[in-house]
This record gives C-alpha cells, structure tokens and sequence, in this order.
C-alpha cells in the first residue's frame, strides 16, 4: 500500500489535488518497489509533485493500481487530500538502456535564446521544444497537465514519426511547421493564476503508436501501462517542468 497527500490551496481545486494526492501515492508506490528515492531526481514546483511520477518512469512503471481510499482531512492546520493506493509495480534496469539516452530537452518562447532550467511562461505564450539524443530514435512528446492528463503533441496527424538522426538537433515545432499555422502555446485553467505542467519526450528505436484511441481522456497510467509491455531496451525518456501564469 502506498499513500499520497497534497494540500488544497488558493491556486487548487479538489480535483486537482485529488490527482494530484493520488500522483504522490503513485510516485511513492514506485520509490518503495524499486528502492530508489524519486523526488530527489525530480522537477518539483512549489509543491506539485506531477514530475516526481513522471520522473519514475526511469525507476519503475506501474501496470496496476487499485485506489483504496480518498479524501480530506487536516494535518497540522493545512487541509490535504490524501490518498492510498494499492499498486503492482514493473521495477526497471537503468542499464538495460546504455546505447540510447537523450542527452538535452529544452523548452522554451519561440523568440528567446536561452532556455533556463526553470522556465516560467505567460499565458498564452509560444513555445518550442528543443531535443538532441544518442542513436537514432523516433521521438514521442507529450505534454502533461498538473493534474495529471495526458495530450500526445507528437506524432500528429500534421507531423509524421521519422527517427532522428544520433546527435542531430530536433526542434517542435520548427520554423516549417509554424509557418504553415502549426504553433504550441501555453495556457493556465481558466480559474488558476498559475499552472505547473510537464513534458515528457519518449524516444524509441521503432514507430510506436502510444495511446491508440485515448486523444482527450488519457492518463499518466495509461502510458504506463503501455512502456509496460515494451523491451526496456528499446525506449528512454526525458521529462521538462515548466510553469504557466496568467
């Protein structure tokens, strides 16, 4: 059994904080099946903890999950949401992925010239993605929500999957695809001041359909589930945190 907790403040809503709570009892379903400390590898913005279960797809995948309880309740004068889960967890070996490694994601406006470590975005901003990798891979990006939903950005039905050459520079959008109306912006929910979201890059050594049919309702556990039934070898990833503000 695990247990996760995260506290209901001004910028979030019961909703959130329950996927979030329930992010942070995954999270910690991973750290204890795999013995590895996952917050301490993990982007984390004031207290969201959407990366740090994002950051264990390198410990461990969770391929089942079974919510035991949930709700609210006040420790030490701060009302959190708290919630336990009861999990099967696919531990992974770092080593099994030695050839392949993405050596730099980067997010960033499309007219700056440096990336900081910690971006921070108005609403409405243009941005770009940035990524350079060992071996040639087919990248997948995908872009999470702080309550933990999940919107595939690539491969779309305007940009193809192709391998990327080792080394080589690989920029979403590039200058061809915005010229033609293609762009990615950022966006805080409509009653939040501030948002805390994530991108994940998944570089694969072959075309990988990931989540088939889920283009609105898809989950962290269901990309789980699916680099679950796939070779450790053939896969690696990345993950870039970023906070959006109105």
């Amino acid at each position: 059994m695990a247990e996760g907790k995260a506290g209901l403040g001004e910028d979030t809503t019961l909703a959130q904080a329950r996927a979030l709570s329930l992010n942070d009892a995954r999270r910690a379903a991973v750290e204890r099946a795999s013995g590895i400390m996952v917050r301490g590898a993990s982007v984390v913005y004031n207290s969201q903890i959407i990366s740090d279960i994002v950051s264990a797809f390198s410990k461990g995948l969770i391929v089942q999950e079974e919510l035991l309880s949930d709700g609210v309740r006040t420790e030490e004068g701060q009302v959190v949401y708290v919630s336990r889960i009861r999990a099967r967890v696919k531990p992974l070996n770092p080593e099994a992925r030695k050839d392949i490694r993405i050596i730099r994601a980067e997010v960033s406006r499309v007219d700056s010239h440096s990336s900081p470590s910690h971006p921070v975005f108005q609403d409405n901003d243009e941005i770009r993605i940035q990524i350079t990798a060992e071996g040639d891979l087919n990248m997948n990006i995908f872009s999470v929500s702080q309550d933990g939903r999940v919107v595939r950005l690539l491969p779309n039905p305007f940009v193809k999957q192709n391998a990327i050459p080792s080394r080589k520079e690989f920029i979403f959008p590039d200058d061809a695809l915005r010229n033609a109306g293609f762009k990615l912006r950022v966006h805080a929910p409509a009653n939040l001041s501030r948002a805390y979201e994530t991108i994940i890059v998944i570089a694969t050594k072959e075309k990988t359909d990931f989540l088939p049919g889920k283009k609105k309702d898809a989950t962290l556990s269901d990309l789980m589930g699916e680099l679950s039934r796939m070779d450790q070898s053939s896969w690696t990833d990345t993950v870039i945190g970023y906070e959006v503000r109105r």
